[in-house]
């Protein structure tokens, strides 16, 4: 008698298409298989060069989009919902209205504010519209401390513009590279009753276009296999920071994560990477 194979969690994914494959879909792809689930992707924009900080996007069609989330979670046992780059005002909604049907789905969310063009009609008012309609319902937000002050309008503490985010209804925030002031690199994790935790490390792993990426997908993809949202913030940081550390340098003058490391022969030992050092 065959034995059933395993079968991996599905993690419903929005986000941008970036030709260097280094960041946006294809890093969600890759870091969800590298973490034993599977990615079913719906593409949100197109970016018109790997070049993401000064990239022009194009945002696709929003009943697409919804056609393309609807036949995944009607045909798919998805586990947890990554979302990114939104693109337009017009696909956050759409998205929006997806997350209200299913609203038993864990939501990990990411809006890639770097490639926000507030000049764009369709696009200049993402920030109001993330607060209102997608951190409210979403797990965990993972966010830079430039995105997070972008959102919250609120910039006198790290503290005052964590609490304004958890005030939209968000469960956690991860806010990265909050240590600016000390002599170690540090994200914090905020929840309903302040600071949940800081996580540090005594030296910052190379810089890599991607990674932000790798780290809010690599939530999910914990969080799709069970583990509760502060426990996989804490894996996926460790998880990140190897795959940086692996980093290699691809094209654009920038280093991509290698979000295969563990399974690289050219890599002697993958687990002797540097691991996140953090206080608990």
């Amino acid at each position: 008698m065959l034995t059933q194979p395993h079968t991996p969690p599905v993690v419903l994914s929005f986000s941008a298409l970036d030709p260097s494959g280094s960041g946006g879909i294809q890093a969600d792809i890759e870091t969800t298989a590298s973490l034993g689930c599977h990615c079913a992707p719906v593409v949100t924009s197109l970016c018109a060069d790997g070049n993401t900080q000064d990239t022009e996007t194009l945002a696709t069609d929003p009943t697409m989009l919804i056609q393309q989330a609807r036949s995944v979670l009607e045909n798919m046992d998805v586990k947890a919902v990554k979302i990114g780059f939104l693109g337009s005002v017009s696909i956050a909604e759409a998205i929006h209205s997806i997350l209200k049907d299913y609203n038993h789905l864990p939501v990990v969310t990411h809006p890639v504010l770097n490639l926000w063009d507030d000049q764009s009609p369709e696009q200049m008012e993402l920030p109001e519209v993330l607060s209102s309609l997608i951190l409210p319902l979403s797990t965990l937000t993972c966010l830079s401390l430039y995105e997070a002050r972008k959102i919250a309008q609120e910039s006198d503490t790290i503290e005052a513009t964590a609490n304004a985010l958890v005030a939209t209804g968000c469960g956690n925030i991860l806010i990265t590279s909050t240590g600016k002031e000390r002599k170690a690199f540090q994200n914090s994790l905020f929840g309903q009753r302040g600071l949940i935790n800081n996580y540090y490390w005594e030296q910052e792993a190379p810089n890599c276009h991607g990674s932000s990426s790798t780290l809010a997908t690599s939530i999910a993809s914990y969080i799709a296999h069970g583990t509760d949202p502060i426990h996989a913030a804490e894996q996926a940081q460790n998880y990140t920071w190897q795959t940086m550390c692996a980093s290699r340098e691809l094209g654009f003058q920038k280093r991509t994560p290698h979000r295969f490391f563990w399974a690289d022969k050219n890599i002697e030992a993958p687990e002797e990477l540097p691991a996140a050092k953090h206080t608990h």
